[in-house]
């Protein structure tokens, strides 16, 4: 079952960067997670989907990039085509806190960088460096150094432009560790009748307070987030299973296939077999 995760990054040992180019084929979702890595999206073309950022969320843009700090709670629902494309980097905690010589991962912000503007210049360049690096890799030692270059450059225009002094709102914190007990629960029982009383007495919240504390930090009620949930597993088993329409629907926890069919097409502006039908042919992403 999916859950929401810390996940632990495997970073090369030449190059203290993690760039990942996701290419092309459709629909692609990543629930909710976290990991000890400040993670960077940038969208080099078209506007591929939407970002869920701690508790706010992002219409992607292009040549715009998006900050996820440390342990910060995020998700993404997006398209990739020719058209809309997207590259994601990763700076590891430790490498971070060497090259800033620091206990404690600098925090960024704003989250949301338009890269076209003056103040951001040099941080674009290098970012087109690496991006181009990511795209059409060359193993030669003089682009390997320029990469390299670009990396720290990149690093510098992050803690020059963007470390934050002063008050910190929620989508630049942690989440805190009782909401992510709770969105490990939702996850790992959202195929279940899920009470939401029942989750925030065993949280020791009372209902009013617990929805209120979990929507400061994920932007969402845990009622929305979990049909969230539901429906994210439902376009999986859509397009990597030949299950019917109705076992989906009582695999992801939706009371009815009415129910199922209703909340879908609201959200999707298609009903289940037209999605199938639609996307099921393109899954070829990197």
């Amino acid at each position: 079952m999916p859950r929401p995760y810390h996940e632990r990054l495997n970073f090369g040992k030449d190059l203290p960067l993690q760039i990942i180019s996701h290419g092309t084929g459709g629909p692609k979702a990543a629930l909710p997670h976290w990991h000890q890595a400040v993670e960077l999206c940038y969208v080099y073309r078209g506007t591929p989907g939407t970002a869920h950022i701690g508790s706010s969320t992002f219409q992607l843009q292009a040549h715009h990039l998006y900050v996820i700090n440390s342990e910060v709670v995020h998700s993404f629902e997006s398209v990739l085509d020719e058209d809309d494309q997207v590259i994601t980097l990763l700076l590891p905690g430790g490498w971070l806190r060497t090259t800033v010589d620091a206990e404690q991962l600098p925090v960024w912000g704003p989250i949301d960088l338009n890269l076209d503007t003056p103040q951001y210049r040099f941080l674009n360049q290098a970012l087109q460096v690496l991006v181009t690096h990511a795209i059409n890799p060359a193993e030669d030692r003089g682009t390997y150094l320029i990469t390299l270059g670009a990396e720290y450059q990149l690093v510098g225009e992050l803690l020059q432009r963007l470390t934050v002094k002063g008050e910190l709102d929620n989508d630049q914190l942690p989440l805190p560790q009782p909401l992510r007990k709770a969105v490990n629960l939702i996850q790992e029982h959202y195929a279940e009748p899920v009470s939401i009383a029942a989750l925030a007495a065993e949280l020791n919240y009372s209902s009013v307070y617990f929805s209120r504390y979990f929507k400061a930090y994920l932007g969402v009620s845990p009622k929305v987030y979990l049909g969230q949930i539901r429906l994210e597993r439902s376009t999986a088993l859509l397009l990597s299973t030949q299950d019917s329409i109705q076992e989906i629907a009582r695999k992801t926890g939706f009371r009815t296939e009415k129910n199922f069919f209703v909340t879908f097409k609201q959200h999707y502006q298609m009903t289940p077999k037209t999605y199938r039908e639609t996307y099921a042919a393109r899954q070829s992403w990197a």
